[in-house]
C-alpha cells in the first residue's frame, strides 16, 4: 500500500510539475492597439534585486498559556511585538506553527493537545509571516477539520502553509513562490507520532517523512525553484545533538537538491553544520512557547542572505522568550557561545550516535 501511495504521488507531481514547466503554455499578453504615431521613450526600469534576506524562526504555539495571555490582554499580536520590527526588516519569514487555528474539530486528546484560537492570526499577519509549515505533531491535535480549516484561514490571511493537506499529493507539493525575481520551494515534513496524522490519498494531514518520498520531492522541486528549502519536523525533544540518523538523511536531502534544511520539534536549540557549502539547522528550539524548562524558553533566528540566486550568508540570531510568552532579541550578555557557525561543529556532530 505505501509503494503504492508512493508511486501515485511522483506520478501525480509529476504531471502538475509538466504543468508548471509546460514549454507549449502561452505567456503572450495582448498589446493595445496604437492609438497615435508619436514615440514616446520608455520609462526607465529600476534595477533589478539581487540581494534578498530571509528569517527563519522555531517553534511558534499560540494555544494554552500563550492563548489565554492573548485573550485576557485582547492583544493578539503580543507574541511578536518585541521582535516585529526585526521580522518585518526581512524579505520573507517563516516559522513551524505548532498548533491548528480554528474553531473548528475535535479534540483527539493527545498527550497535549493545541488548537489557537482564530484571531492569533492577526499576530502572525503582522509579524508579516509568510509562511508557516503545519507539518508537526500537533497540527492534527483537533483532527482533520480543523487541521484543513486552519490551512483556509491561514491562506485568506496572505500567509501560505507547507506540509499539509486534504490529501497526500497537497501534503507533499512543493509550496512555490516569489520573492522579487527570486523562486523559492518549500518542503515540510514530519515523522513525529501520531502517524495517523499522514495524509492519505483521500485523507487530509501532514507530509511524513518517508525518507524515499522526501528525496523524490526533493528532486522534483529542483528544477522549479531558484532555492529548495526544507523544513523536517524531527529528532528528540530536550535533545542536544540529532541523531546519527537525522545527519546522514539531512546530508541525503542537500545531495539531492536542498539548498538549506530548518529543524524543529525538540524545542531546544542544536548545531548548525556546514555540509558540502550548505546550511544544515537542525532545530532552532522555540520561538513562542509556555514550556517551563529554561532550556526552552531560548532559541536561534536564522537570518540568510541570498545574493544572486544563491545562499550567500547565514546568520544564527539567539532569541529568548520572557514571561509574557514574548520573544525578543537576546541582549550581548545573554548571548551563548555555544552556537556558533562554524564548519568545525560538523565533526563534532558526525561523532553523534
Amino acid at each position: 500500500m505505501r509503494q503504492r501511495l508512493h508511486i501515485g504521488i511522483l506520478a501525480a507531481m509529476a504531471v502538475a510539475g509538466w504543468c508548471v514547466l509546460n514549454p507549449f503554455a502561452s505567456s503572450q499578453i495582448a498589446l493595445p492597439a496604437q492609438t497615435s504615431s508619436a514615440r514616446t521613450a520608455p520609462a526607465p526600469s529600476a534595477p533589478e534585486k539581487t540581494e534578498y534576506t530571509l528569517l527563519f524562526t522555531g517553534d511558534v504555539m499560540l494555544s494554552r498559556a500563550v492563548g489565554s495571555k492573548m485573550a485576557t490582554l485582547k492583544d493578539w499580536s503580543l507574541p511578536f511585538r518585541l521582535i516585529a520590527d526585526t521580522l518585518r526588516g526581512a524579505d520573507l519569514r517563516y516559522c513551524n506553527l505548532e498548533c491548528p487555528i480554528s474553531d473548528r474539530g475535535a479534540n483527539l486528546h493527545h498527550l497535549y493537545s493545541f488548537r489557537a484560537d482564530p484571531k492569533s492570526i492577526e499576530g502572525l499577519a503582522t509579524a508579516g509571516f509568510n509562511v508557516v509549515s503545519q507539518a508537526n505533531n500537533h497540527a492534527y491535535d483537533w483532527g482533520p477539520e480543523a487541521l484543513l480549516d486552519s490551512l483556509s484561514r491561514l491562506r485568506a490571511a496572505g500567509i501560505q502553509p507547507v506540509g499539509a493537506g486534504e490529501n497526500a499529493l497537497a501534503a507533499h507539493y512543493p509550496l512555490l513562490l516569489t520573492v522579487g525575481t527570486l523562486r523559492i520551494a518549500f518542503l515540510a515534513y514530519v515523522n513525529i507520532d501520531p502517524h495517523e496524522a499522514a495524509a492519505g490519498v483521500n485523507r487530509a494531514g501532514v507530509a511524513w517523512l518517508d525518507p524515499a518520498q522526501a528525496l523524490a520531492d526533493i528532486r522534483f522541486a529542483r528544477p522549479l525553484a531558484d532555492l529548495v528549502i526544507v523544513c523536517p519536523h524531527w529528532g528528540v525533544e530536550y535533545a542536544a545533538k540529532p541523531s546519527r540518523d537525522q545527519i546522514d538523511l539531512a546530508h541525503q536531502m542537500i545531495d539531492a537538491g536542498a539548498d538549506i534544511i530548518v529543524g524543529s520539534h525538540p524545542h531546544v536549540t542544536q548545531p548548525l553544520e556546514n555540509y558540502h557549502g550548505h546550511w544544515i539547522a537542525y532545530s532552532l528550539g522555540n520561538f513562542v512557547f509556555d514550556q517551563e524548562s529554561p532550556g526552552t524558553h531560548r532559541g536561534l533566528m536564522l537570518k540568510v542572505t541570498v545574493r544572486d540566486r544563491k545562499i550567500a550568508d547565514v546568520q544564527p540570531m539567539e532569541i529568548r522568550i520572557n514571561s509574557n510568552y514574548q520573544a525578543e532579541l537576546a541582549s550581548a550578555d545573554e548571548h551563548s557561545a555555544q552556537h556558533p557557525v562554524a564548519e568545525k561543529e560538523a565533526a563534532a556532530l558526525h561523532s553523534s550516535k
